[in-house]
């Protein structure tokens, strides 16, 4: 099905989500973007492994996470609208109604799901990881959470700040912009690549970019952000829900 739909997307010229709001300004700030993010990667791969104490404060990494977004997402968004552009328009979340975005992101998640499976179990084969016990750090955190208490800022996290700050600024930012000076399927590519490289994690880094991937010929498809959103979130809850009855 998502081969069919990226044929019919990018077959096309991908043409969907514009991009004519973007100039060399934001050429600039996504190159920033794009360094701070490499950055981070590189910083953390070359950091020793350190065991996450017993009683983390995850009220603390939410408010790391969404000051970290806060500090990406915060010129660029001032920037849109000192150049007097409605954010509306440039994400194209007034292109459909929530109700019709929202079914159609759990829609395309469920189709998608079958072809994350295989590539994480391909992936996990290849590379001789155990996607279960090699799980992210934030997924190890939530597992280990002896309360109540500190699942529901993760969950927090996971459902609500990381959809939209992720979205925005990896298929509403940067794959826009790069769509813009490079074209449709670089920008698909490179922006995909990125995404999962930030979760910084070997063993979900080919199943993330697959979902990359859909995301964002979901937002081409649709030409709105809440789509891909619709489907992060989805996605991240399912992935907790699974965790938690996993565990009784």
């Amino acid at each position: 099905m998502f081969f069919r739909l990226f044929h019919r997307v990018y077959g096309g010229g991908g043409d969907t989500v514009r991009v004519e709001f973007f100039s060399w300004v934001d050429l600039v700030l996504a190159s920033i973007v794009v360094f701070l993010i490499v950055s981070e990667v590189l910083e953390v791969t070359g950091s020793k492994p350190q065991t996450m104490p017993q009683n983390f404060d995850t009220g603390s990494l939410v408010w790391l996470t969404f000051l970290w977004y806060a500090l990406i997402l915060g010129p660029i968004l001032i920037s849109l609208r000192y150049r007097g552009f409605r954010l509306g328009s440039v994400f194209g979340v007034d292109r459909m109604p929530v109700g019709r975005s929202l079914l159609l992101g759990i829609s395309l998640l469920v189709s998608a799901y079958p072809m994350v499976f295989v590539v994480d179990y391909v992936a996990s084969i290849l590379l001789r990881v155990n996607s279960a016990n090699d799980s992210q750090e934030i997924i190890r955190i939530f597992e280990n959470a002896p309360a109540a208490a500190q699942r529901i800022p993760i969950i927090l996290l996971a459902v609500v700040i990381a959809p939209v700050a992720e979205e925005l600024t990896f298929r509403g930012y940067l794959y826009a912009v790069i769509k813009r000076y490079f074209g449709a399927v670089p920008a698909l590519l490179s922006s995909g690549i990125l995404f999962a490289l930030i979760h910084l994690n070997l063993a979900s880094f080919f199943p993330l970019l697959v979902l990359a991937l859909v995301f964002t010929v979901a937002y081409e498809l649709s030409g709105s952000l809440l789509v891909p959103m619709t489907m992060h979130a989805t996605f991240n809850a399912i992935s907790l829900t699974w965790i938690m009855i996993a565990q009784r």
